[in-house]
């Protein structure tokens, strides 16, 4: 018995070494998760706005005749940019996302499409060559302070994939935050870009040309696009991962109360039948 006090002991040690670790990560969590909810918010609305701007200018293009538009004439290398986190401990946020890439790839295969992929975050990265999944480029360890350059980065090699016919269309998943407690896998066909039916015809002038103008600004456009998406992506990341911890410690406090009370209870026999013992001694000494 007293055998297996001392493991119950040794257990309750243990979880509550474990609780201690996912309190730890579930401040770290919350405040990256405040941090990229605020930049999320905000941003979304100046994403917005760009993405109506460039809308309107499209829509005021007195030729139509782009390939970023109208889309190649034959379809067979699909390009997908898939986002995750670096680290785990995020419930089923990375694997949510990576069975949708999987669901992707199966379909686009059934049409005899190739499939490549532009992984942002290790875990995408490393699913991706677990699997021998072609990966074209990958992006790894996003901050804030450097995630604006790097979706540059990012959408500028997309332009040139999708230009030079390595691409003949190009999907973005990614998870778009909702709450604290709620994000949305999304799919997204960044390129060819669909032109928005029914907005108002206004006239532009183009300098040098509307050629020119485009290829300068598609870039930004789908920078501000891409941004906006590795920010929600974060926030949804952080969130998920908060929940995770917040589960595993409410888990782990269940589980060192029931351990208390098995522990309470042993010892509980254990005085009993030593009391038991020396009743019993005294008995025969009498």
């Amino acid at each position: 018995m007293a055998e297996n006090m001392k493991e119950i002991k040794e257990r309750i040690d243990s979880v509550k070494n474990t609780n201690q670790i996912t309190n730890a990560m579930n401040i770290v969590s919350s405040t990256k998760f405040k941090k990229f909810q605020v930049l999320t918010l905000k941003s979304r609305e100046y994403a917005k706005t760009i993405g109506i701007a460039f809308d309107n200018l499209v829509a005021g293009m007195k030729s139509h005749n782009y390939e970023i538009f109208d889309g190649k004439p034959e379809v067979k290398k699909i390009g997908i940019v898939v986002m995750t986190s670096d680290r785990g401990l995020c419930g089923s946020f990375n694997s949510n996302t990576l069975r949708k890439l999987e669901e992707m790839k199966k379909n686009f295969e059934k049409e005899n499409k190739e499939v490549s992929v532009i992984t942002i975050g290790k875990k995408a990265k490393d699913y991706c060559k677990s699997r021998n999944i072609p990966v074209d480029s990958e992006y790894t360890q996003l901050i804030p302070e450097t995630m604006f350059e790097k979706g540059k980065k990012i959408s500028e090699d997309i332009v040139q994939f999708y230009l030079n016919d390595f691409y003949d269309e190009v999907y973005m998943i990614f998870s778009r935050f909702v709450s604290a407690i709620e994000y949305n896998i999304q799919i997204e066909k960044i390129l060819p870009i669909e032109k928005k039916e029914g907005l108002p015809n206004k006239e532009y002038v183009f300098e040098p040309s509307e050629e020119e103008v485009l290829r300068s600004f598609i870039p930004k456009v789908l920078n501000i696009k891409l941004y906006q998406s590795l920010l929600e992506n974060s926030a949804s990341e952080h969130s998920a991962r908060m929940s995770a911890m917040k589960q595993a410690s409410d888990n782990a406090e269940e589980m060192i109360r029931k351990l208390t009370v098995q522990y309470n209870r042993e010892r509980q026999t254990m005085i009993t039948q030593e009391l038991s013992e020396i009743v019993s001694g005294s008995e025969a000494l009498k």
